[in-house]
C-alpha cells in the first residue's frame, strides 16, 4: 500500500481525484495538442504567461487563425485559462493527467507525515574543524638568532 493511501492523521488522499477525463477522449486536434505542449514548455503550468498568438503560430507551424480557434476550444474545455488579454495558463488538472508519476508523488507528499525537528536539530550548530581553524589567531614566532 502506498503512502498516498495512508491517512497519517490527515485523512486519506486520493491522487486520482486530481485527474480528469483521459485527454484522448477530448478529441483534440493536432494543433490543440501542439499549443498545449507549447504553453507547458513556456511555463504556463505555474503562472499565466504572456503569449503572442503569432509566435505560437510560428513555433507550432500553424496559422494564426488556427491558434485562435484552438485556444478558444481549449478554453471552452477548461484546459486553458485566459485570465487577462494575451495571457494563458494551463489547467493544473491537465498537467497532472498528463504526468501520472508527478500526480502520484504529490499525493504521497500530501499524505506523508510532517517532518518534525528533534532536540539535536534545535541545538546550536556544531562548529566544524574548518570553522574552528578560521577562528584561531596566528601568533608571531620569535626569531632566535
Amino acid at each position: 500500500m502506498s503512502a498516498a493511501t495512508h491517512g497519517y492523521g490527515h485523512g486519506p488522499f486520493d491522487p486520482e481525484a486530481l485527474g480528469m477525463p483521459a485527454v484522448y477522449t477530448l478529441n483534440l486536434s493536432a494543433a490543440q495538442r501542439s499549443i498545449l505542449e507549447w504553453l507547458t514548455s513556456q511555463g504556463a503550468v505555474f503562472d499565466p504567461i504572456a503569449a503572442d498568438v503569432e509566435q505560437i503560430a510560428h513555433d507550432c507551424g500553424t496559422s494564426v487563425s488556427t491558434v485562435y480557434e484552438s485556444l478558444a476550444r481549449l478554453e471552452s474545455l477548461n484546459l486553458v485559462d485566459h485570465p487577462d488579454p494575451g495571457s494563458y495558463r494551463i489547467n493544473p488538472r491537465y498537467f497532472f493527467s498528463s504526468n501520472p508519476e508527478i500526480r502520484r508523488l504529490v499525493g504521497e507528499a500530501l499524505a506523508a507525515p510532517e517532518i518534525t525537528p528533534d532536540a539535536r536539530a534545535e541545538a546550536p550548530r556544531k562548529v566544524g574543524n574548518t570553522d574552528a581553524r578560521r577562528r584561531r589567531t596566528i601568533k608571531a614566532v620569535r626569531d632566535e638568532e
